[in-house]
């Protein structure tokens, strides 16, 4: 599990291609957001750059964003 700006990831590896896959769990009934990458390094990147499109995006539409819970 990964944590950033109070968002938790959990991660699981596909060994059939090589690729870490993550998903933030504590935003409510549906992820705000999955992503993936080939290393850890790759991964802490993709995961933090997700959390902050989507508070971006919420700021720019207003909309209350599905906090960590």
């Amino acid at each position: 599990m990964m944590e950033y700006r109070g968002y938790v990831a959990a991660v699981e590896f596909d060994d059939s291609i090589d690729v870490l896959h993550g998903r933030i769990v504590n935003s409510g009934p549906y992820p705000i957001a999955t992503f993936e990458a080939t290393d850890a390094t790759q991964l802490r990147r993709e995961f933090e750059r997700s959390v902050d499109e989507y508070l971006g995006w919420c700021e720019e539409e207003g909309v209350k964003p599905s906090g960590p819970h």
